[in-house]
């Protein structure tokens, strides 16, 4: 930190540029890993399957991304959240297709916040059945053994 070249950089932008994009990638590898942490124990505890629909926890960040995008809704803007456990988010699929984002949950505090499929449209009652089910049955144990 005392060199010259450090403290005065000849392209003072461009430093700063780059600087910028370390810090942001030892931001975001942070945040990846602590996200993860969040299901590590808790994704085998969490799942449900009915004989239509399963609830699934998503793997990796890059998860409520693609969920976001594909349902047209702002989860993948939760990634911090979760990563900060102030939220856990989950996935609702319809067994016969469990790669296509269907429906999303999130959790705070214990409790089901929100429900959104497609443009944040309402579930159907029996998503709504089957996460009150799984928020009643397995949410609690999985939270308590987390």
């Amino acid at each position: 930190m005392k060199s010259s070249q450090v403290l005065f950089p000849k392209h003072c932008n461009e430093a700063h540029d780059k600087l910028s994009r370390y810090i942001k990638k030892c931001r975001d590898e942070q945040t990846k890993r602590a996200f993860r942490e969040v299901y590590e124990n808790l994704a085998e505890k969490t799942n449900l399957t009915s004989k239509k629909l399963q609830i699934v926890c998503p793997k990796q960040t890059d998860d409520l991304i693609t969920e976001g995008q594909a349902l047209h809704h702002c989860v993948g803007t939760y990634i911090d959240r979760v990563a900060a456990k102030k939220c856990l988010i989950v996935f609702v699929r319809r067994v016969e297709e469990p790669e296509k984002p269907f429906v999303t949950v999130e959790v705070s505090n214990g409790k089901i916040v929100q429900i959104r499929g497609e443009r944040n449209s309402d579930p159907t009652e029996e998503v709504k059945k089957f996460v009150d089910l799984w928020s009643r049955k397995v949410l609690p144990m999985a939270l308590q053994a987390a």
